[in-house]
């Protein structure tokens, strides 16, 4: 009797063996497409934050305070269509507002994509174009430039220097 020879797989173990790589290929294939979306909502999130921070700054900006009630509107922002919506509501403090400020895409304005807090106060005083940012006020005032009489801030003055006395002398002499 003649013995079988080993020299190969059987069609059950190549089978088996193609059905674990298929299933560890759509396991892979799934965590690539599982980080791509993810990476694309993160990209969408932060884009949708800058476009809230955005609103708040033009309307903080704007030296207006803000009514108590609902505005929208839309904006284009890094090559997209960005849909706001701010409510703005009372706070404990008589002369601030509270701004919730909801974004969404142009194409889905009913998927919120990001909401964003701020905060409006009353302006008294002086408006912002007026604030000194880079300190040319006139000298001596908050935020201008310096006094030169008056040492920079910060800084001690130093106690006038002692005349050196020169070791060879004796001072009993």
């Amino acid at each position: 009797m003649r013995g079988r020879l080993d020299a190969g797989f059987t069609l059950l173990e190549v089978t088996v063996a193609l059905a674990v790589v298929a299933i560890g290929l759509v396991a892979v294939f799934n965590a690539i497409i599982q980080m791509a979306h993810s990476t694309s909502m993160l990209r969408e999130r932060a884009l949708a934050d800058w476009v809230a921070m955005n609103m708040i700054s033009t309307i903080r900006l704007s030296g207006d305070f803000p009514d108590i009630g609902d505005t929208d509107g839309s904006v284009e922002f890094a090559g997209r269509e960005w849909r706001w919506e701010a409510r703005v509501s009372e706070t404990p403090v008589a002369d601030m507002r509270r701004m919730d400020m909801h974004v969404a895409l142009e194409e889905r304005p009913e998927d919120t994509v990001s909401i964003v807090t701020g905060f409006v106060a009353r302006r008294s005083g002086s408006p912002a174009a007026s604030i000194d940012w880079w300190g040319a006020g006139s000298p001596g005032e908050p935020g201008g430039t310096p006094d030169p009489e008056d040492p920079p801030e910060g800084e001690i003055e130093a106690p006038p220097a002692e005349p050196e006395e020169d070791p060879e002398e004796d001072p009993e002499e």
